[in-house]
């Protein structure tokens, strides 16, 4: 058998595998996959207490549908009066995902309202498995390539645990794949390898495609993931070329006739790789920089954020029958953590990825980008120590415990390096026989918490109703009872919060200008009091 066909089969194998765990994933997660995501959810000991994000979901989707513009590089409209009709607001504190809204946006162009948002889901959690696998196969092969593929994928319990309400926090696919790719370039240069044309190309391809997640937190660790590594890169080469052991010039010329190699041999790839690059960053750029722009054309400073923080200490709470992060350890540890999981991967991860870590210790230099992300994020505070802050893309970062996102990533990659070799056979099957079995009861118990999740129905009556709204005479329907808030504040302007603070996004179904807005992102006093404002307009009309 060729090399070539049996990394096919490999290939094809492992492809199978992670379809059919995608896929039984899917049941258990997101149970139905045949209606529009909507309704309301809560998980574990958050239900009933968080406002969840379902319908604004898709109504971003639906908000793209009609905004999108090429003109001819893609720009939004956000200045409009589709919201606080009929004065208008500015739109861009959403919890924009620019990847998940074009995916919703174009197949509902081509077949209407769907289930879209759930297949976009559930394909960014196989991409995760897939590519987490293709990138570590040849260095770690098959067994450990594979397992990782799951850990990151399926094994991110607070990530999973934020679908439906989160969903921008669930999607986090380009995230994951990033930190890798940044892992294996920055071991390469430690240990004096070659770094490959295609693992550049294919670092580019993943840092255009970060922009498609959420602006607010999921890109930002990519980003943060990027430069702390081409800064180590940077200190490491600088280092080297002053202690004479490197020589710039001559490697730089070896390096190019490297990469032209790599291109005549692999072409194809190459140029794949280069498209996939260019277009994502034709489609998210401009979006991105954009909504940069408008978001800074509000000046918060001075102004408090009500933050949550999370205990570094929550790193050791597992996910066990009895204890769990669900036992409110926020009473002892005195935080205040957004949802359920945040600052705990669980006790399995936590031990494979210092077991690995003490095990490669001597080489504990091709891991320092790591140690100092997963440093900066177990430190964060909002306020009292906001160490991500450093990051200017991170300038609206008021939950610390989204960060739990990328611990199992970093500690699956600590744990890569394991070596059972110097135990016994006896030793080593009790050793692996324990760690499988508290691996399979932390499984068990976070997705025990998906139990309680039931996505709502839409039937036939409410789209009779939706119908019956959209052929009325005039532009826009009145919400009442009137409901304006957002993220970071509370219910001044929304009385029945609980009841219809999400009431602006039918809007998605009979398309009619609203009064009411639910912002994902927004600073509570000087933007409840400019919504205040707003609000008496309605009432005593002079326009602001």
């Amino acid at each position: 058998m060729s090399k070539f066909n049996k990394s096919k089969k490999i290939l094809i194998f492992s492809i199978t595998i992670f379809a059919l765990a995608t896929f039984t994933f899917g049941l258990i997660v997101i149970k139905n996959l045949s209606i529009p995501l909507t309704g309301w959810v809560g998980i574990g000991p958050f239900i009933g207490a968080n406002h969840d994000y379902v319908d604004l979901q898709e109504y971003n989707v639906f908000y793209f549908l009609n905004n999108l513009r090429f003109t001819p590089l893609p720009n939004l409209d956000l200045l409009n009066n589709q919201t606080f009709y009929p004065y208008g607001t500015n739109t861009v504190f959403q919890p924009w995902s620019i990847e998940k809204e074009l995916f919703g946006t174009i197949l509902h162009l081509f077949f209407g309202t769907g289930y879209w948002l759930q297949t976009y889901y559930l394909l960014t959690v196989l991409i995760t498995a897939i590519g987490s696998f293709l990138l570590l196969y040849r260095d770690y092969g098959f067994a450990r390539a594979i397992g990782a593929g799951f850990i990151v994928s399926f094994g991110n319990f607070y990530s999973i645990n934020k679908y439906p309400q989160h969903f921008q926090y669930a999607v986090v696919h380009w995230v994951i794949l990033s930190i890798i790719a940044d892992f294996l370039i920055v071991k390469r240069i430690v240990l004096k390898h070659h770094v490959s044309l295609r693992l550049i190309l294919v670092r580019i391809a993943l840092l255009c495609l970060t922009f498609g997640h959420d602006l607010g937190y999921i890109a930002g660790l990519s980003l943060m993931s990027f430069t702390i590594s081409i800064l180590f890169i940077s200190i490491l080469i600088g280092y080297r070329y002053f202690k004479g052991n490197f020589k710039f010039t001559e490697s730089f010329k070896r390096e190019i006739q490297y990469y032209q190699q790599d291109f005549c041999t692999y072409p194809r790839t190459c140029l794949a790789l280069i498209t996939v690059s260019g277009i994502a960053a034709y489609l998210y750029l401009p979006l991105a920089i954009q909504i940069l722009r408008a978001a800074k054309t509000f000046d918060f400073t001075g102004i408090s954020i009500r933050s949550h923080w999370t205990n570094p200490l929550r790193l050791l709470i597992p996910f066990l029958p009895i204890l769990n992060p669900e036992r409110g350890f926020h009473k002892i540890l005195k935080d205040s953590p957004e949802s359920l999981g945040a600052g705990s991967p669980g006790w399995f991860l936590l031990i494979i990825g210092t077991l690995g870590l003490w095990q490669s210790r001597r080489q504990i230099l091709m891991f320092v980008p790591l140690l100092i992300m997963l440093a900066l994020c177990l430190a964060y505070h909002p306020v009292l120590f906001p160490t991500l802050k450093i990051f200017p893309w991170f300038a609206f970062n008021r939950v610390g415990g989204r960060s739990t996102i990328i611990y199992s990533v970093i500690l699956c990659i600590f744990a890569l390096h394991i070596n059972l070799n110097w135990l016994n056979s006896q030793k080593r099957r009790i050793l692996v026989g324990c760690l499988v079995l508290l691996a399979v009861i932390e499984v068990s118990v976070a997705y025990s918490f998906r139990s309680e999740y039931q996505p709502d129905l839409l039937d036939k009556s409410f789209y009779t109703y939706m119908n019956y709204v959209k052929k009325q005479p005039g532009e826009a329907v009145l919400d009442w009872p009137f409901c304006v808030t957002g993220s970071g504040f509370g219910q001044i302007l929304c009385p029945y919060y609980v009841y219809n603070s999400g009431i602006f996004t039918m809007r998605r179904f009979h398309e009619k200008k609203v009064m009411g807005q639910y912002f994902g992102r927004c600073i509570p006093l000087r933007e409840s009091l400019i919504l205040m404002q707003v609000g008496i307009s309605y009432f005593f009309p002079t326009r602001l």
